[in-house]
């Protein structure tokens, strides 16, 4: 087996031209970092001039060498190089020099392409930008760049949009609210908007083309007025779905204020009604009305039951209050929308304001409640992606450069359309 096959199978070199001789590994100390160097030599015998295009035949003449040292990747957790040593030609017809190409390293690059694919596999993770680079002891802005190689924002947007979608916006920075869109079938983010104003969005969706806005039949949204006529003005085929944790959520945080304003009023209760407050959201069909257990603030064995109805006794508007919501939970459980129409429409009397205003709520938006209970699409997905976005923020104190923050983003989630190039960088030849 000769030294050649070795350092290009241990290196992950396709090149046939490039050759090591032996003791082609050395140990030195670069940028005062304890490194390895792997010397080789590189004739990749040309046809013709690349300059004027000249057959080689007499014309085209070895003329001396080039160094060139180009990093790769790490080698037992020590900086790696690979000195080449660079035939260089020239051409007699044109008088123009050349030296010789490799698929190694792109032309007038110094960082290899198997770097350039490892930083975009760790750039999919929740890491920072500067932790990737230390990684691959290349430069923040040399992953950013290799990032954003990768991303194809023509093949993106404009031309195509998927059947579902999903809207939902995150905290960018201090009073900016990006949009995010997101394909509902797949959890794919389709693109990030700097901002979620309906007039920056109107022109933003303006790029796409009619064909592709046509072709969107249903779009998941929180209960958020202008995103409401944005999709009535941009997509008209479109089902326009409410999505159901952000009901129950409205419902469930009027239940949980009417539970603070009793536990005010009745001290002795106080403590029960703190301690306890995650019964009073448990759906009844959850309730455990047959294992007696021993519950603090209670002197006896008692079952979840007894707990509920101990603390909503005696305060006939929290026990109203209770019975609203709990048949409105029923209802969006079993995606009953008749029954939930009947109930929105039925007088409560003795509740307290919030559900009130919960309940009109749900009234003005109850034509897109019905396909939220009809559909099988929710907004689950984009949260996933939001919480990756809050993460992806803490971890690298935020960006200050809306267009980097929205590259990684989609690189992170392997959203973004590439092309076979964009992944073999090893394939592209200078």
């Amino acid at each position: 087996m000769s030294v050649t096959y070795s350092i290009t199978s241990l290196l992950n070199i396709k090149d046939e031209n490039i050759m090591f001789n032996e003791n082609c590994v050395k140990e030195t100390k670069i940028k005062g970092k304890r490194s390895l160097v792997i010397i080789g030599y590189l004739d990749s015998k040309p046809t013709n001039c690349s300059s004027c295009g000249v057959l080689k035949d007499n014309k085209i003449v070895k003329n001396g060498t080039k160094i060139s040292r180009l990093k790769i990747t790490k080698i037992s957790e020590l900086d790696a190089y690979l000195e080449l040593k660079k035939q260089r030609y020239q051409c007699h017809h044109c008088n123009r020099s050349f030296t010789s190409k490799t698929n190694v390293v792109d032309y007038r690059c110094h960082i290899s392409n198997n770097i350039k694919k490892s930083v975009l596999r760790y750039s999919k993770e929740t890491i920072s930008n500067l932790f990737v680079s230390k990684l691959h002891n290349i430069s923040d802005m040399s992953v950013q760049r290799i990032n954003n190689k990768a991303y194809e924002s023509e093949k993106l947007y404009k031309h195509y949009l998927p059947e579902n979608l999903c809207f939902d916006e995150f905290h960018f920075k201090t009073r900016i609210m990006s949009f995010n869109i997101c394909d509902a079938a797949t959890g794919k983010t389709v693109d990030i908007v700097f901002n979620r104003q309906l007039d920056n969005l109107n022109k933003y969706f303006s790029y796409y083309s009619k064909e592709s806005k046509e072709n969107v039949k249903n779009i998941v949204i929180d209960m958020y007025k202008p995103y409401i006529s944005l999709i009535k003005d941009n997509f008209p085929k479109a089902n326009i779905i409410i999505d159901l944790f952000h009901i129950v959520q409205l419902v469930s945080k009027a239940m949980n204020r009417t539970r603070i304003l009793a536990m005010k009023r009745n001290k002795t209760k106080y403590n029960k009604m703190k301690r306890y407050w995650r019964l009073l959201l448990k759906s009844r069909m959850d309730w455990d009305g047959y294992n007696f257990k021993r519950y603090t603030c209670f002197k006896t064995y008692i079952t979840e039951v007894d707990v509920v109805y101990y603390i909503l006794k005696d305060d006939e508007e929290l026990y109203n209050t209770y019975q609203v919501y709990q048949e409105i939970l029923y209802a969006l459980q079993h995606k009953d929308y008749d029954l939930l129409v009947r109930i929105l429409n039925n007088e409560h009397n003795n509740i307290s304001t919030y559900l009130v205003k919960s309940i009109n709520t749900l009234k003005e938006f109850s034509p897109y409640i019905k396909n939220t209970l009809s559909s099988k699409f929710s907004n689950g997905v984009m949260e996933r992606n939001n919480n990756t976005i809050k993460l992806l923020k803490r971890i690298a104190f935020g960006f200050r450069n809306f267009i980097n923050f929205r590259i990684r983003i989609l690189v992170i989630t392997s959203l973004f359309r590439t092309s076979k190039k964009d992944y073999e960088f090893s394939s592209i030849s200078p």
